[in-house]
């Protein structure tokens, strides 16, 4: 998703084409953002991050098209303190998976939250 100018926000507010702000919330250590009518992204909360500490290894034991329950794993990290698996906390199905963060897992560390996303999902 592309940011936006304060050129074109501006320009929007005029015309009263705002669009609202995704919607965030956090289940269980995971984030969750609403991109539009039952697509969500998943990733890791920053209260779960500075939990675990520094992340040297992340699994994703997940593909795009695999259909998930709420409560399936979705990633399991290790970290200096503890090994730590996350869950979904919808059902369906899986759209899209960060395999970036399998080269990189480092990259949770950052914290920042377009880049330690872990996977899109399709709820029904």
């Amino acid at each position: 998703m592309t940011q936006a100018t304060i050129w074109q926000r501006l320009n929007n507010w005029i015309h009263g084409r705002h669009t609202p702000a995704p919607t965030l919330t956090v289940k269980d250590g995971v984030w969750l953002e609403q991109r539009d009518q039952g697509h969500y992204r998943l990733g890791l909360a920053s209260d779960a991050l500075e939990q675990i500490g520094d992340i040297s290894f992340a699994d994703l034991p997940i593909m795009v098209n695999d259909v998930l329950a709420a409560g399936d794993d979705i990633l399991e990290v290790e970290s200096d303190k503890a090994v730590e698996n996350f869950k979904t906390p919808y059902a369906g199905t899986v759209v899209k998976v960060n395999d970036d963060l399998i080269n990189d897992p480092a990259k949770l560390n950052q914290n920042a939250q377009p880049d330690n996303w872990v996977l899109d999902l399709q709820v029904a």
